[in-house]
């Protein structure tokens, strides 16, 4: 789970004891390709996979969600030191927690920070996600912007399948301690009030509307048209349970399935 969440943000900054300089963002400019434009305080090729892969997800999110193009860009901050990239975040950002990768909007730019590490290549389609999503549509639901992140974070060819959340989600059905509401992940709107497991539960709705019916993934896709046309929707949930009354049991049946076909206990 990242801290994937569109931040309107106020900078702050705090009083210190001794003065010292402060950590600076990348300035080298490696990479322009399409909306994004990357910098990183460490030689990228121009070509690299990576960006590559972000620039392809682009057409992958349109696709699937029926989206319009957008040419606001995503500015990508590459950090090849940990160290570095925490200084900067905590001195700029003092309140955020401890992430791998932020995205930031404001009133004028989309920003994605994130540190070179292990597991960039998940965070940047994660955290990349989230700017695509915002630029053509910047009011989605806490629980559908999350949702989609963590669904398209999955690497390309994976049809967005995300085996920890279907282990977290499994256990817990098993042991009668969660079932599927859509209704109440409708009611989130603090970041900070998301669970693993609301994380977990928003991709599975993901996949569900995503990959099992055409009749699904179009009201879904309709979902996001109102949201682009008129900045505002009535709840998700009430959409699929208008149409689909049984929606829950037949996601829940859907984890069933996902779970046996990837061998999860």
């Amino acid at each position: 789970m990242r801290f994937g969440i569109a931040l309107l943000l106020v900078i702050c900054t705090a009083g210190c004891a001794a003065v010292r300089t402060a950590p600076s963002l990348p300035e080298e400019l490696s990479v322009v390709r399409d909306q994004l434009v990357v910098y990183s305080d460490f030689k990228l090729a121009t070509r690299h996979r990576l960006v590559e892969e972000l620039v392809a997800l682009r057409g992958d999110i349109l696709e699937q969600l029926d989206v319009p193009v957008s040419d606001e860009p995503i500015h990508i901050y590459l950090f090849s030191k940990e160290d570095t990239y925490k200084k900067y975040i905590d001195r700029h950002f003092p309140n955020l927690p401890d992430r791998r990768a932020f995205f930031v909007e404001s009133d004028t730019r989309l920003t994605v920070y994130a540190h070179w590490g292990d597991r960039i290549a998940e965070d940047l389609r994660h955290e990349v996600t989230h700017g695509y999503l915002h630029s053509v549509i910047p009011n989605t639901s806490l629980w559908l912007d999350e949702g989609i992140a963590e669904y398209f974070e999955t690497p390309r060819g994976a049809n967005g399948l995300h085996l920890k959340h279907i282990e977290l989600l499994h256990e817990a059905a098993r042991k009668g301690n969660w079932k599927p509401n859509l209704a109440r992940l409708d009611e989130l709107v603090a970041i900070d009030k998301m669970t693993q497991r609301d994380y977990a539960e928003s991709w599975l709705w993901l996949h569900f509307l995503l990959q099992t019916t055409r009749e699904r993934q179009l009201l879904l896709q309709h979902h996001m048209s109102i949201l682009g046309e008129k900045a505002q929707a009535p709840p998700f949930s009430q959409a699929i349970f208008t149409t689909e009354p049984d929606a829950a049991y037949a996601v829940l049946d859907h984890l069933r399935m996902l779970a046996d076909e990837n061998h999860v206990e």
